[in-house]
């Protein structure tokens, strides 16, 4: 087993990065599937940004999980894997203020 810089031995996590990002990226894109056909009901009533953050918030959250995911399982750069999780917390964010705000 490798050490890591600081002496200490890396945990289970780390040491199977690839399996848990792959098998997070699936997860997700199976959820951003099932959110893509499963539509609250305010985005029937709702108009304009409100209704595109309704319909489409939801989903594009848990593909941008998907993307973060594949990026983990391809050891990507961490500022790039933080910046797709942020962007996917902001749709995420937007989906509930438009969702509750209706």
């Amino acid at each position: 087993m490798t050490e890591t810089d600081s002496g200490r031995r890396p945990g289970w996590a780390r040491r199977h990065h690839r399996m848990l990002g792959a098998g997070g990226a699936v997860f997700a894109a199976a959820l951003a599937v099932v959110w893509a056909f499963v539509v609250p009901e305010q985005a029937g009533t709702a108009t304009g940004a409100r209704e595109i953050a309704i319909r489409w918030g939801h989903p594009v959250c848990w593909a941008l999980l998907a993307v973060v995911g594949i990026l983990i399982a391809m050891d990507a750069p961490r500022r790039l894997r933080d910046t797709v999780a942020v962007v996917a917390a902001a749709s995420y964010a937007a989906f509930l203020i438009a969702l509750l705000t209706a």
